[in-house]
């Protein structure tokens, strides 16, 4: 204890002024989640164009989709909405400075494994495949694929995490429209665009 700390009372008094104790801002996990999510659709919309917005209450919403059909609850299934044909529900994560992917060299990350099991289920429910999207405070986007989705593609770069591969998302982004979109979908903006391959 500094003795500076210590009143004529012999109390122990905090100085509330003094920056060094000034307490740390507590972070809204809900607006940092909405705040990636946004970002996402900016970053999916500039590389594909129009058809990627938020899911309102993402994450919570399962117990409401279910019986729907099936074009409904693909789109109402993970954090983003797709466009139709879009292969992929995506499950994002920011933050979660905590988790350490050098430890997880060593041994399972349980959180880690939490995320990627959310976005299995997703895939599952909406018959597409899984993408986690995540993001440390900032820092870049990686994406989890399972490592089958990248078999014969090559990337500098990459993090192998059991059954799954992490990529940064700005190198998966560059990947062709048939990594992303069915043949359907291909073909039929092909034909909306007078396009003809």
């Amino acid at each position: 204890m500094n003795p500076d700390d210590i009143n004529d009372d012999g109390l122990d008094v905090d100085d509330i002024f003094d920056p060094a104790k000034k307490k740390k801002k507590k972070v809204d996990g809900g607006k940092k989640g909405k705040r990636a999510e946004r970002d996402l659709v900016k970053l999916f919309t500039a590389r594909f164009g129009e058809g990627f917005s938020r899911s309102l209450g993402s994450g919570n919403r399962w117990g409401q989709v279910k019986n729907l059909p099936k074009h409904a609850k693909d789109t109402l299934t993970g954090d983003l909405c797709c466009p139709k044909g879009f292969k992929w529900v995506l499950e994002s994560k920011n933050g979660y400075d905590d988790i350490d992917l050098n430890l997880a060299l060593l041994k399972d990350c349980g959180q880690l494994n939490g995320f990627l099991d959310q976005a299995s289920k997703d895939g599952r429910r909406a018959n597409r495949k899984p993408m986690l999207l995540w993001k440390k405070t900032r820092r870049p986007w990686l994406t989890f694929v399972h490592n089958e989705e990248l078999d014969g593609l090559h990337f500098k770069y990459k993090f192998v995490y059991g059954k799954w591969t992490a990529v940064a998302l700005e190198r998966l982004l560059e990947l062709d429209d048939t990594f992303f979109f069915d043949d359907d979908a291909l073909a039929s903006v092909a034909t909306d665009t007078g396009k003809i391959d």
